[in-house]
This record gives C-alpha cells, sequence and structure tokens, in this order.
C-alpha cells in the first residue's frame, strides 16, 4: 500500500498535507494523531469514498483513483461507527454484503459462520441488530471486515464502545489477521496499538509527523506515550 503526496482540502481546510506513507506486504501500522489529525481523512482516501485535491494512492499496486473498484476489492474496511440495517440479523447482513462482494454462496455460508464465531456472537446469528449495543455492532463490523478474506484491512477505531472483554476479543482477532494481512488502523488506544502493530504513523494538522517502528519509538523517547505526546506537542 502506497501514499504519493495526498492532500485533501475541503474548502479552504487543509485537512491532508501532502502525505507520503509506504506500508509492506504483511505489516501492521498503527495511524495516530489527536482529534482532527486527519486520521479519517487518510483512511476515507485510502478506501475511496472521498477524492483527493492532489496526490494518489495505491492498493496492491491498483491505482485508488483510477480503478476504485478493483482496488477496494482487496480491503476489509471499518470507517467510523458502523451502523447496520436494524431490521436484519447479522446472518441477513453478512449475506447481504457478502453478495454484494460477488462471494459464491456455498463459501459465503462457511465464511458467515467463521467470522460471526471469531467475533463471538454465534448466540445473536438470528437476532435484528436493532436490539444491538454499541459494542456488538462493533463486533458485527469487523466481522463484515473480515468476510471476504481480503489481504489488506483498514480500519478506524476497531475496538471503539468494546468493554474491556470486547477489546482483548478484537486485539486476539488482530493478532491472528495479522499473520496473513496487512493492518493499516487508527486508534487512539496507544495501549492497544503496541499489542497489535509493528510501527506507527503519527499525524498531526495533516501532516505526517514521523513514521517508525514502536520500539524504536519507545527506545527514543522511553515509552511510546511519550513519544505520541512529544511529537504531536511538536506538531501544535
Amino acid at each position: 500500500m502506497v501514499i504519493e503526496d495526498l492532500t485533501k482540502y475541503y474548502d479552504d481546510f487543509l485537512a491532508l498535507d501532502e502525505m507520503s506513507l509506504k506500508i509492506m506486504e504483511n505489516e501492521d501500522v498503527a495511524l495516530l494523531g489527536p482529534n482532527g489529525a486527519g486520521k479519517t481523512t487518510t483512511l476515507k482516501l485510502l478506501c475511496g469514498v472521498i477524492s483527493p485535491s492532489s496526490g494518489t494512492a495505491y492498493i496492491d499496486g491498483v491505482n485508488v483513483f483510477e480503478e476504485r473498484e478493483r482496488a477496494v476489492s482487496k480491503l476489509g474496511v471499518i470507517l467510523e461507527t458502523p451502523e447496520f440495517y436494524p431490521f436484519f440479523t447479522p446472518e441477513e447482513t453478512l449475506s447481504y454484503l457478502g453478495r454484494l462482494r460477488g462471494m459464491k454462496k456455498r463459501n459465503l455460508k462457511s465464511r458467515i459462520k467463521k467470522v460471526i464465531k471469531l467475533v463471538k456472537l454465534e448466540e445473536w446469528i438470528s437476532v435484528k441488530i436493532e436490539k444491538f449495543s454499541r459494542g456488538m455492532k462493533q463486533r458485527l463490523a469487523v466481522a463484515q471486515a473480515l468476510l471476504h478474506d481480503p489481504p489488506i484491512l483498514i480500519l478506524d477505531e476497531p475496538a471503539l464502545g468494546l468493554d474491556p472483554r470486547g477489546m482483548a476479543d478484537v486485539r486476539n482477532i488482530l493478532k491472528e489477521a495479522r499473520k496473513e494481512k496487512t493492518v493499516f488502523l487508527a486508534s487512539h488506544q496507544l495501549g492497544e496499538v503496541t499489542q497489535i502493530c509493528d510501527r506507527a504513523a503519527l499525524i498531526d494538522r495533516g501532516k505526517l509527523l514521523t513514521y517508525e517502528s514502536i520500539p524504536n519509538l519507545k527506545k527514543k523517547y522511553k515509552s511510546f506515550e511519550q513519544a505520541y505526546l512529544e511529537l504531536t506537542e511538536e506538531g501544535q
């Protein structure tokens, strides 16, 4: 996954400022920064949800903005707070999304069972989503991101709204996924990030401040939290 001089203006507001980043296959990278730093804008651009003001991005060598459908087919995505049709069950939701992605019926059925088990929603598979808590919807969001077994996961706060048990479950799912997938996730939970990711990209006010391995940042700044605090303070 390659980002080249990616820039995004919303009218006169500069949300992302010539960001360049290269994430290798099966690398696990955290995108970190204060609220409004440009994290969600970056993820939306990579997913082709919005268009850049300038610059470009490639998913597995495919230009996101020239061949959007081909590029995003390689992604499993959670963006912002997930919402689903409340009158659907998890099984119906995943079946619908799988068909939209062109998954074959036999494979889709087995994948639904697998991902529902992974996120521990087996007892809720036939319950309407209107009865779900925010944390349960978040689990379902993780399930849909994994459904078509994509090589790359792009996740915006994947543990948002989860209790400690749920956060541990999602962490373990991502630890397992990282063995064979590239993971690029935005989060505010520094402790969780260090258990999932190898490297961190810190941004503030749309500018990339650093892109380094987490062990190197810990060594330079004595702790990962201190690295985050000092680097984002310098960006002010």
